[in-house]
């Protein structure tokens, strides 16, 4: 048997709760064709204190007003006489701004057909008539501090977009600008490029170089552990710090020791940072440098020479106190090339799951011809390792050539790139 409906009077004197304030606020759009049915529903949000209510007679009377009233909520019956409450209902979803309007059908039959109709319209909720005042309350509540904590996530989704984007562009003026990486190779006889790419919004990779005299400069290259925002700002604090021992600019292992003892003091437990820095004397031809656990540098001595890896062994900063450092000079004479790269190049997963290693890049060095300038270097490793421009990366990249064969002649194959027995078995050039 249908159930009478509830007398005006008992039905507005239900619940005596009312909700804050901020809902009391909301616009609710009321479309209902029927009179009696418009004045039940007013006098119930009434009674528990919304008062920003407007009415629409019918589904083209209520498009028009979810344009020009913009309502927190709507509650619409499904019969009416020009537009159905169905399409009402795809008509409002289909407009970007009103997809996270709560919607409440009223129907007065409702079954599993009718409800998966509903639901795939757009509905958010449905009322069975004749209507429960209490259950219109609860409903009206519920979606509308629904609505509200999506907007509260919306804001702050776009404040911390906002100020992560500020944070990408502060760290992103940390790096050494093309213009002073060219400055700087101009004066010392060579040329030099490089690669960074975060894996998330901002990273933990940081590398920068550091004028020292006539005859020589330094590079450095940090990996904090982690992604976002607790590794960017870890990446400020070293950079402050390695500007702050500029006297130490000219010793790698002081300067890399001294790091350490600091990071140990302001990184909580389980952070730290691998850590390489290179002093280039182009003017002796030699590199010094000083490593605390960095993915070890390749070094290519002469235009047809054989590239290798230089040890980079050490304990990373941030660890433990009085952790010393050996320096390692290695010759770096006219015609030789540098490479730098934090661990996201030679770990990164190609389309295959295979990585490219360390010993990989030495091949992949070694089969790019001598007369490639380093950005060309750069890409052609990054096309070894299997990293495409838009590939989604693992773990924070960073890549650094320097090389002195400036004016270096190609060799007689000129369109040679790599030679394809000097490629990673896991790698095929065009992957």
């Amino acid at each position: 048997m249908t159930e009478a409906p509830m007398p005006l009077a008992a039905a507005v004197s239900v619940l005596d709760d009312t909700p804050g304030e901020n809902i009391h606020d909301a616009r609710i759009l009321i479309a209902d064709d029927e009179p009696l049915s418009v004045r039940l529903l007013a006098s119930i949000l009434q009674k528990q204190g919304f008062k920003n209510l407007r009415f629409a007679e019918g589904g083209r009377a209520a498009l028009d007003l979810v344009q020009s009233f913009l309502p927190d909520l709507v509650l619409l019956d499904m019969q009416m006489p020009d537009i159905d409450g169905l399409e009402v209902c795809r008509r409002v979803r289909s407009e970007p701004s009103f997809v996270d309007i709560p919607i409440l059908v009223q129907t007065a039959t409702v079954n599993r057909k009718e409800m998966g109709e509903l639901f795939a319209a757009g509905a958010s909720d449905f009322l069975s008539k004749p209507i429960n005042p209490s259950e219109l309350v609860a409903r009206v509540i519920v979606h509308l501090e629904r609505r509200n904590l999506l907007r509260e996530l919306r804001g702050y989704r776009e404040r911390i977009s906002r100020e992560l984007d500020a944070a990408r562009r502060m760290q992103f003026e940390l790096l050494p600008s093309p213009d002073l990486q060219q400055e700087i190779a101009a004066s010392a006889g060579l040329q030099m490029a490089s690669y960074n790419r975060s894996s998330s919004e901002i990273g933990g990779d940081l590398w920068g170089v550091l004028p020292i005299d006539g005859s020589r400069f330094g590079v450095f290259l940090a990996d904090f552990t982690g992604h976002g925002v607790n590794a960017a700002l870890n990446t400020f604090r070293l950079h402050a710090l390695i500007h702050e021992y500029k006297a130490l600019h000219e010793d790698p292992a002081a300067l890399v020791a001294m790091l350490n003892e600091r990071l140990v003091r302001l990184l909580p437990p389980g952070q730290f940072a691998t850590f390489l820095y290179v002093v280039v004397d182009h003017a002796a031809g030699e590199l010094r440098l000083a490593s605390a656990g960095a993915p070890s540098p390749i070094v290519t001595n002469g235009l047809h020479g054989a590239s290798y890896l230089v040890d980079a062994s050490g304990i990373p900063l941030g660890i433990t106190g009085g952790a010393t450092y050996e320096q390692r000079v290695r010759p770096f004479g006219a015609e030789s090339r540098l490479l730098l790269f934090s661990d996201g190049l030679p770990e990164f997963p190609n389309g295959l799951g295979a990585r490219i290693g360390e010993a990989g890049l030495v091949k992949a060095i070694d089969g790019c011809d001598p007369a490639l300038k380093p950005q060309e270097v750069i890409d052609r490793l990054c096309l070894a390792a299997g990293i495409k421009p838009h590939s989604a990366l693992p773990d924070d990249t960073t890549i650094i050539c320097i090389d002195r064969r400036v004016g270096a002649k190609a060799l007689p194959c000129s369109d040679r790139i790599f030679s394809p027995s000097l490629m990673p078995a896991s790698v095929s050039v065009g992957n």
